[in-house]
């Protein structure tokens, strides 16, 4: 960025996430901090007993506070301020918070008792938190380290923010100029209307009102000869009152614009007396009033007034305003000159000659150009250009009206281009051309659709991406017989390596094994990333006949280690193929993409099989639950139940029951009960799972609702929400009408996600779940500890509850990794007041091991199984 341009993203400090902060780390490091803002200003209060906040205060004076404060100074890079005071037991520190550019917002300031050395003959309270040295110097690196972090993620979502809105703003801004410009274009088509001054004056302030959004637009002519003005032509919004009637013979004294003056004046404008006289006479909050002169004396006011409604003018609407006056001035004088050339040519050469967009006027019977403006010149400056668009402007045959997305190759612009067939000042029959520039507006337009096509991480395409190209490729199998196959990779164990060596490591190796992937010559441009450590390979009919080779290409590059940073790592992977001519449509090819992968997988990893015909049997079924499936949810979804597990609250040693996750559950009239890992996925596949999906919703939020209404207002639903419902744009419109719909307080309302979600497009999730957030609704990451798992989703994403995955609860109890997994996890979340809910519970000793944590929810079979809505009332409201 631009250091003229750069943007200030420095935040204010939060004082609840800091004292939440701050309490933590006191109790888990033995020592005492406090937060003062860059004005001394006190931001949290003191975590500890009245006894530790009174020795803290009599041997922490004021004055070394302010001097530790004092000692951070902007753009220092120091972080850590080191004092002494007048016992060398005593430990004294500053920790300075930073926001954009280093800036200083504020410090930590901290305290300790080092136990080592204090005197014996000193009596301290056993109340008093003591340290060491060693332990307080780690400590204060320990939140240096948060600190940086706290305030980056702050600046990053500030970022992210206005770079959202520049983005908005910018797409904004160019419908806007596309709006003008057509706008524009049907006013400059009225100056040769043969319609009376009055009709053609009429059309323009009707076309000006509306664009410019104001209440009422007028001409006022001044009586010749006399003091007086009368309204001649008035465009009214709707659901206003006319002013015509209330200006005739309007004493011109009365009117204290009319002094041949043009005004902008804006609400917050401050009014003269005469002018706060006439704006409250007729309840008018903002107006312009522009004179129209002719032969150098005002005769005529164009009016833009916002009647009881205030308004603050921008600087285009006094730009497009202008404009206007200046046409309606050429109307004017033409109907006076009774269209004399001179005037009339000399009055539109000065309005389009700095006009934005390009005019040409041609004379189609001579060929020849009659009018060109100074835009139109620096369009088609080039030779090559110039001649390309007279071919236009002179072919007879070309009968559109308009011609969008124009390329002119010289100069590499994108115009979009209007035709009209007008008269000329000479009463001619000429064709009028206007040129509007819309490269940026292109460009714009590519980058987005870029972004929809392509993954962020690896910048490979996207799963969207290989669907369509899948079905586009079938199509074309149908119709030529030209065989193709698609394969799928995945890669083994990945996770390891996720977890052993960071997330950072997981993502470098990623967009290196996908870049050698996409590398191979006859498929590059041909790979996708289809999911976490999922890769996807199209083998056209153009290339089909390599299919052998290109198998063996990938297998070679796992030959070998992936070098990251300089340290090699063996990932092995497993692949799965179909052939066009073993599919009978283009869903069924990802059904049998499936089973040759599984297949691979089953075979010992690090495989490559094809699909199998003889596995038709697994096929089969999966066809008739597509087809039950696709039933089932054209008839309303009512074969879809929706089963409740509770989930509990220990408090104080004693676990209630705080509400229910909301599951799934799949009756079908044709193939009985269906469970979840036998339909969710296909339903993801066929698209259906967002119709299933609002029909849990729906019926959760309507039975939690019942539950707070009958003696549980405290109750909350859990609805799990999958990654093809949040990647819909309209999945917040169909919380917020469950709402609504249902009345339910959102609060009530939690939605799951699991963390894998994030992995493709992180930006794109936290606005979702923010969106989310800013209905009422909460937010919980299931399943953590699984797949990608990292601490940074704690931070990152805007959550309010994290789920730990039962494959820890399993083995916490004889596992000391699982173990120390949920405590780090649990001690994590309390700091930064996020709930905890443990998965899987299934036996007594589990409670008692994870109720040592800071651990508040659980759900689990040793609490009860999924039941139906009936049998949780009976059991829990």
């Amino acid at each position: 960025m631009d250091s003229g341009n750069r943007l200030n993203f420095t935040f204010d400090l939060n004082r609840e996430e800091l004292q939440s902060l701050q309490d933590a780390f006191c109790r888990s490091n033995d020592m005492y901090m406090m937060c003062l803002g860059r004005d001394f200003e006190t931001i949290t209060s003191f975590s500890g007993s009245k006894l530790e906040e009174e020795f803290v205060l009599e041997n922490f004076s004021t004055q070394l506070r302010r001097e530790i404060l004092s000692s951070f100074t902007d753009g220092n890079p120091e972080n850590v301020i080191e004092r002494y005071g007048s016992e060398p037991y005593l430990l004294y520190r500053g920790v300075g918070i930073r926001g954009d550019q280093g800036r200083v917002l504020g410090a930590w300031i901290c305290f300790g008792i080092d136990g080592d050395k204090t005197p014996e003959d000193i009596f301290l309270s056993s109340e008093l938190k003591r340290t060491t040295a060693e332990a307080f110097d780690k400590s204060i690196s320990l939140i240096e380290t948060l600190t940086h972090y706290y305030c980056a993620e702050k600046l990053k979502a500030i970022a992210l923010k206005n770079k959202l809105k520049e983005e908005a703003d910018s797409g904004k801004e160019m419908e806007d100029r596309l709006h003008k410009n057509e706008i524009m274009t049907d006013i400059l088509q009225l100056m040769e209307s043969d319609n009376s001054f009055s009709q053609v004056s009429e059309e323009i302030l009707r076309a000006a009102g509306e664009y410019v959004d104001c209440t009422h637009t007028g001409l006022l002519q001044v009586r010749q000869g006399m003091d007086l003005a009368d309204m001649i032509c008035e465009w009214v919004a709707e659901g206003q009152e006319p002013l015509k009637d209330k200006f005739q013979g309007t004493p011109l004294v009365d009117l204290p614009f009319m002094n041949g003056k043009p005004y902008t004046i804006s609400s917050d404008t401050e009014l003269p007396e005469a002018f706060m006289i006439y704006f409250g006479k007729y309840n008018i909050s903002a107006g312009i009033f522009l004179p129209i002169n002719v032969n150098a004396m005002p005769a005529m006011y164009l009016c833009f007034l916002s009647l009881k409604k205030n308004r603050k003018w921008s600087v285009e609407d006094l730009r497009f305003t202008n404009d206007v006056k200046s046409i309606l001035h050429t109307i004017l004088v033409k109907k006076i000159t009774k269209n004399s050339l001179a005037s009339s040519y000399s009055a539109l050469d000065s309005i389009l000659q700095n006009a934005g967009y390009g005019v040409a006027v041609s004379d189609m019977e001579k060929n020849s150009l009659l009018y060109t403006n100074e835009t139109f010149e620096k369009m088609f400056s080039l030779d090559v250009d110039r001649m390309a668009i007279e071919e236009i402007l002179f072919d007879k045959k070309y009968l559109l009206n308009e011609l969008n997305g124009y390329f002119a190759n010289g100069s590499q612009k994108w115009y979009d281009i209007n035709f009209s067939n007008i008269k000329w000042v000479d009463g001619r029959e000429v064709k009028l051309t206007t040129f509007y520039d819309i490269t940026d507006l292109r460009s714009y337009q590519k980058r987005i659709e870029k972004q929809a096509c392509e993954d962020l991480l690896t910048g490979l395409l996207n799963r969207q991406t290989y669907e369509r190209d899948v079905n586009s490729e079938y199509h074309f199998y149908q119709k030529t017989g030209s065989e193709f196959a698609v394969l799928m990779i995945d890669l083994d164990d990945f996770a390891n390596i996720n977890e052993g060596s960071g997330s950072k490591v997981g993502d470098e190796l990623l967009k290196f094994i996908s870049s050698s992937i996409n590398e191979i010559s006859q498929i590059k441009g041909k790979v996708y990333r289809v999911g976490g450590d999922e890769f996807a390979v199209l083998v056209d009919h153009e290339i089909y006949k390599d299919l052998d080779l290109i198998v063996k290409r990938i297998r070679n590059l796992f030959d070998n280690p992936w070098v990251v940073d300089g340290v090699g790592y063996y990932c092995s992977m497993s692949m799965g193929g179909v052939k066009s001519s073993n599919v009978s449509d283009s869903v069924n090819i990802l059904t049998r993409l499936s089973i040759a992968l599984h297949d691979a997988k089953k075979n010992g990893k690090n495989q490559f099989m094809l699909y199998d015909e003889n596995a038709d049997v697994l096929a089969a079924k999966r066809l008739k639950i597509e087809q039950a499936m696709r039933r089932a949810v054209e008839e309303g979804c009512e074969e879809f139940e929706v089963y409740y597990q509770p989930i509990m609250e220990m408090v104080d040693g004693v676990t209630v029951c705080c509400g229910a996750e909301a599951l799934c559950r799949w009756n079908s009239k044709e193939m009985g009960f269906v469970m979840p890992d036998e339909f969710i996925a296909i339903a993801e596949q066929l698209g259906l799972i967002s119709e299933i999906g609002e029909k849990v919703l729906f019926a959760a939020a309507k039975r939690c609702k019942h539950w707070n209404d009958f003696g549980h207002p405290e109750f909350k639903v859990n609805i799990n929400l999958s990654v093809i419902q949040l990647t819909r744009t309209d999945i917040v419109d169909t919380i917020r009408d469950a709402i609504n719909f249902t009345g339910i307080n959102p609060r009530n309302l939690t939605f799951e996600v699991t963390e894998s979600l994030a992995i493709n497009d992180m930006e794109r999730m936290i606005a979702v779940l923010e969106q989310i957030r800013s209905l009422g609704c909460r937010v919980a990451l299931d399943d953590f500890g699984t797949g990608y798992s990292s601490l940074s989703y704690i931070k990152n994403l805007p959550i309010d509850t994290i789920k730990i995955d039962k494959s820890f609860i399993n083995d916490v109890t004889s596992d000391g990794f699982a173990e120390a997994f949920v405590k780090t996890v649990a001690e994590l979340a309390d700091s930064l007041d996020i709930d905890v809910c443990v998965e899987g519970v299934e036996h007594d000793n589990q409670l008692q091991m994870i109720d040592r944590f800071s651990v508040n929810l659980a759900q689990g079979f040793f609490f009860d199984r999924p039941i139906t809505g009936e049998e949780f009332e009976d059991k829990y409201i």
